[in-house]
């Protein structure tokens, strides 16, 4: 079986490493889990260093809201405006809150171009577009010109709107062509099948997808899962609120790192590194 490998700014992901984990901060007040948002600078610089202290492979940060509409309404999408203002703040805070750490990758979560091109301006190496390149179609051009990389979600026009494995394998290998073509390289390419309760979809479909994950090697990249507190989790667990999910998303991720999860997006980094790095002792672990 040929091995899977690429880059997520420095950070070397794939087969035969450590799943890499990635905290994340949304800086939208509509976001589904509330504990998880951070608005202030003080807030900010706080939620950076508890992520560092716990040993976060990297961080994920983004200001557009993109909890289901229809579970939550559509409150929290912003404008192209309100979304560079609210990046610019954040960038400056974490970048400064960080200067001190060189072990740390960053990624903003847009599918603006303009967005991006000014993250990628302040240093920051990689873009997690939910879209898959679907929704601006400048936006593989200029992670290309920063030689960049990028986490591509899977979407046919919009984050979601897919659900079928097949589907999502195909889309995923149209926004990996889209990119390619526009001069990124392929290791600089990750993927995400996009675990999530979308406009589009019922969240059964993320059981199926983390028990199928392993169906996604045939693309030959790097699989990205974003899990953490998920509506699908909480269904597992009598409806329970984002903020009773944690021990539900451990034990969902346990799963997709089994199936071949290599990066790992969540709201709890220590629980979630500690779970980890357990679930790889014994999977490679070696009778003595």
């Amino acid at each position: 079986m040929k091995l899977i490998k690429g880059k997520l700014g420095k950070l070397d992901v794939g087969d035969e490493l450590p799943v890499r984990v990635f905290g994340v901060i949304n800086l939208s007040k509509t976001s589904f889990y509330q504990s998880s948002i951070a608005s202030s600078s003080k807030e900010i610089e706080l939620a950076v260093k508890k992520m560092v202290d716990e040993g976060m492979d990297g961080l994920d940060f983004g200001a557009q809201s993109t909890r289901p509409i229809q579970i939550y309404g559509g409150e929290g999408r912003v404008d192209e405006e309100t979304e560079f203002s609210i990046i610019k703040n954040a960038s400056k805070i974490i970048l400064d809150t960080l200067s001190s750490y060189n072990n740390v990758e960053l990624s903003v979560d847009t599918t603006r171009s303009s967005i991006a091109e000014y993250a990628l301006n302040q240093g920051i190496e990689i873009i997690n577009d939910i879209s898959g390149f679907k929704k601006d179609n400048k936006m593989a051009k200029t992670i290309a010109e920063f030689d960049a990389s990028a986490v591509l979600m899977a979407a046919k026009q919009e984050p979601g709107d897919i659900y079928k494995l097949e589907e999502i394998k195909e889309e995923l290998r149209i926004s990996t062509e889209i990119g390619v073509d526009s001069g990124i390289r392929e290791e600089n390419i990750v993927l995400d099948p996009g675990i999530g309760s979308w406009e589009a979809r019922d969240y059964k479909h993320d059981y199926k997808i983390i028990q199928k994950l392993v169906d996604f090697r045939i693309l030959n990249k790097p699989i990205y899962v974003g899990i953490s507190r998920k509506t699908s989790i909480g269904k597992a667990l009598n409806n329970a609120p984002s903020d009773e999910r944690l021990y539900g998303s451990l034990g969902a991720t346990i799963v997709a790192v089994v199936n071949g999860a290599h990066i790992v997006r969540t709201h709890d980094v220590k629980p979630t590194q500690e779970a980890i790095r357990v679930a790889e002792t014994i999977i490679r672990f070696k009778e003595f």
